[in-house]
């Protein structure tokens, strides 16, 4: 029979020790709340092809080989910015004024991208 000390509270802390290896721990004057942190970090693993629009050829491989795109996120500003997030990731930090506009039209302060491009960048330093 196996014993598990409750009171050691082992998977919270594993959590919060995995989650101050990925992101900076939350700064007080953040101007991102913690659900858009969460995309920010969750859009570290997605891949360029989660930000294609599902065609012919994508519903053919899906048909074919099982692979499928992720779903998008249902709140449309959150998508917004997991979808700059990706990019600004995968183009090592050289996007567009265009990205930044849109990104400010999905409800985006120019200090909240500012530290949305810190967060994306320094976790790309950070598993480099």
């Amino acid at each position: 029979m196996a014993y598990l000390d409750l009171d050691l509270d082992l998977p919270r802390r594993a959590i919060e020790r995995a989650e101050t290896q990925i992101l900076p721990r939350h700064d007080p004057v953040s101007r991102l709340s913690a659900l858009e942190r969460q995309v920010i970090q969750l859009a570290r693993t997605d891949s360029r092809w989660s930000l294609a629009d599902a065609g012919r050829f994508q519903s053919m491989l899906a048909m074919v080989f099982g692979v499928e795109r992720p779903n998008p996120l249902a709140d449309p500003r959150l998508e917004a910015l997991r979808r700059y997030a990706v990019t600004l990731r995968l183009s090592a930090g050289r996007l567009l004024r265009a990205d930044d506009n849109q990104l400010a039209a999905s409800g985006f302060s120019s200090a909240a991208i500012t530290e949305i491009r810190q967060l994306v960048l320094d976790t790309v330093r950070f598993s480099a």
